[in-house]
């Protein structure tokens, strides 16, 4: 395998194909405590010094009652807050529904961001192997019907696998962290060993997650390829994309490392892309804040008839902001854009390459039979 053909290569599909960008701008978007000398027994107490020290009256079972005080608290604080901000209980009432609706509007855009980061990474994959099996190039159309397909949402499965060293991290950090916090609350001298053995298994599990990630985000490149190129399900692409990498382990290491350098290159680069795409930025913010100020006026508008004040804009603008940054920094987004599909495009070369590798093999001599 020849890394340096591939990056050649690469680079002349992402500017020969410029369907491409279409698929990596979504993917681009995919990719876009106080403390107080409080009352009661709330945990923990000071000293005369100002000294935090844990008290040692507390007791796992007196945490409902600690949740339900520190509602209160928040529940007085926030209508105290609101009245001294002029807003009245029915502009208060109107906004934490408009805050409720905004939780659902962001979470619903969440999800369709999701599917649709899914299907441009399908559409991305499959269209460069089929320009290079027959050279012809797909439209934007054409690529979003092959990448919603059952694909999609495999990938998304063999992405959650990738992931859970991750989710593994958090799940043992939580446990340990509510463990140590027992421990110490205990007041007990001989729990300290216990203590700093939890801290211990703490940095090891960072360690451990932090290689698997590494390890599994090279492999993810294959598994995802293994489940587009050649319709696999979920468990026969993990076991054909890990053997692929195993009996290539050579290739795939140094293509991998010549990865890490074009990172680090396009991080250099980028910075000076920043620069000097400033005046452009400075063109799309206005015109971004022009586009923007239209459905900022109707929403005003409409959060007019149950806000007064400064509230239906301050409400408004919050809505509108996603719409206002994609504008602003579009042409930073088309950087990325153009960073993932040639990425992507590296990684199905660097597949094909290898499942062509076995077909160059020359036949071994089978010996006649004496």
């Amino acid at each position: 395998m020849d890394p340096i053909k591939i990056l050649k290569r690469s680079w002349q599909i992402l500017w020969s194909y410029r369907a491409l960008w279409v698929f990596g701008l979504i993917l681009a978007l995919a990719g876009a405590g106080s403390s107080g000398n409080g009352g009661g027994n709330n945990g923990y107490q000071y000293n005369r010094n100002d000294q935090p020290q844990f008290n040692q009256d507390w007791h796992p079972e007196d945490m409902p009652q600690s949740f339900q005080e520190a509602f209160d608290e928040m529940r007085i604080l926030f209508n105290e807050g609101a009245h001294a901000a002029g807003i009245s209980p029915q502009e208060l009432n109107a906004l934490i529904w408009l805050a409720v609706a905004a939780i659902v509007f962001f979470f619903m855009l969440g999800i369709v961001t999701a599917i649709a980061r899914y299907v441009a990474e399908t559409a991305v994959i499959k269209m460069v192997d089929g320009y290079e099996a027959s050279g012809t190039q797909m439209t934007v159309r054409q690529g979003f019907r092959i990448g919603w397909s059952r694909t999609s949402w495999r990938l998304f499965l063999i992405n959650l696998i990738v992931n859970l060293p991750l989710i593994l991290l958090m799940a043992v950090l939580l446990i340990a962290g509510v463990v140590i916090y027992q421990m110490a609350t205990s007041g007990e001298t001989a729990s300290m060993p216990g203590i700093i053995s939890l801290i211990g298994v703490v940095f090891l599990s960072i360690f451990v997650a932090i290689i698997l990630s590494i390890l599994l985000g090279l492999l993810r490149h294959f598994f995802w390829r293994a489940c587009a190129l050649e319709g696999l399900g979920v468990r026969d692409s993990l076991a054909r994309g890990f053997a692929m990498v195993r009996e290539n382990w050579k290739s795939v290491g140094l293509m991998w490392l010549v990865m890490i350098g074009l990172g680090i290159v396009w991080v250099l680069v980028g910075m000076i892309l920043v620069l000097i795409t400033l005046p452009i930025v400075a063109i799309t913010v206005i015109l971004g804040a022009v586009i923007a100020a239209i459905p900022t006026l109707l929403l005003a508008g409409l959060f007019s008839l149950f806000l007064g004040g400064p509230l239906p804009w301050i409400v408004a603008i919050l809505f509108v902001l996603p719409l206002f940054f994609t504008l602003a920094f579009s042409p930073w987004l088309l950087l990325g854009a153009w960073q993932t599909v040639y990425t992507s495009t590296v990684w199905t070369l660097t597949y094909r390459e290898l499942k062509a590798l076995p077909d160059a093999t020359p036949p071994q001599e089978i010996p006649a039979a004496s």
